[in-house]
């Protein structure tokens, strides 16, 4: 465990220290791509594209193979931690949009437009809704990858927290103390907080949990400028992550850190965090009530914004 950036945040910052790092990473990543042999799926005409793309679905690839690069990184966490795999994300990225593909239900949304979703479990008896979104072309019949990741929009739970309390709390400890991913620790808080644990008879688990989020304080750092970048994008992207994000935060905060809040993160930032959800809320459509997890608090806003 460290109290310093993520690692992705490291490498970041030495990309951008050394533009030829830059290049090496791009080509190494475009290389990858190449080598996984994805050539693509055409839909003939007079059959069936959800038949034709799930027996395919191992070859579906993106227009772009620079798009391909920055969503996997970008949007792997969104993915349960079982399917990120290790080291590169390209391969575990595209791998889960292939098996949403192969094994999900499946829509067409308008003509060349088919979304597939399932339900890929996390720990805890945990679900995480990925969607995969798929075009084809009207003149050749050539299929896409257009989109990965949780829904830009649904209208049942992206996150369904299934366990108990006392799971949620086992996994939130033995994650952090075990350097399992941050955004995961935080999901797991949300979890027990969700599932209604009792603050009183989890007294000792809850300060143990806090000592180990402290311990990794530049994580929590980091955590909550992804929750800005989620906040400031939800009219492109929708409220899920802002929300997600927002109510792991005020969950660790009431239950677990108390004034001890005060102390690792930087309040002006929630304050930043909330202000961009207030403005956000003034000209775009809320989630839907069946998509807020069961059992959220109430006075987490965020989730049913008024706009004034």
């Amino acid at each position: 465990m460290s109290d310093g950036p993520e690692p992705e945040r490291i490498a970041a910052e030495r990309l951008l220290a050394d533009p030829g790092l830059i290049r090496d990473r791009l080509a190494a990543d475009l290389a990858e791509i190449t080598a996984m042999g994805r050539t693509g799926v055409r839909v003939e005409p007079d059959t069936d594209a959800v038949t034709t793309l799930r027996a395919s679905a191992d070859r579906l690839a993106f227009r772009s193979s620079v798009e391909a690069a920055t969503l996997s990184l970008r949007r792997l966490r969104e993915l349960p931690v079982a399917e990120r795999g290790s080291g590169s994300p390209i391969g575990p990225y595209h791998a889960a949009a292939s098996a949403t593909v192969a094994h999900g239900g499946a829509t067409v949304t308008s003509p060349g437009r088919l979304v597939f979703r399932r339900g890929a479990a996390e720990v805890a008896r945990t679900t995480v809704l990925l969607e995969t979104v798929v075009e084809i072309d009207a003149d050749d019949g050539r299929a896409w990858l257009e989109s990965f990741g949780w829904p830009e929009s649904s209208d049942r739970p992206v996150w369904d927290f299934g366990g108990s309390g006392g799971e949620y709390l086992d996994q939130a400890e033995s994650d952090a103390g075990s350097g399992m991913p941050f955004d995961r620790v935080m999901a797991m808080v949300l979890g027990a907080t969700v599932a209604g644990f009792d603050p009183a008879a989890a007294r000792e688990q809850r300060v143990r949990i806090a000592e180990a989020v402290a311990a990794r304080s530049g994580e929590l750092a980091a955590y909550v400028a992804d929750a800005e970048s989620y906040a400031l994008a939800v009219r492109a992207n929708g409220w899920f992550g802002a929300c997600l994000y927002r109510s792991a935060l005020e969950a660790l905060f009431e239950g677990f850190l108390g004034g001890a809040a005060f102390d690792l993160v930087d309040m002006d930032e929630i304050d930043e965090i909330d202000e961009a959800l207030r403005e956000a809320a003034e000209d775009t459509d809320p989630i839907p009530p069946g998509a807020v997890p069961k059992g959220m608090p109430s006075h987490y806003g965020w989730w049913t914004p008024k706009a004034p």
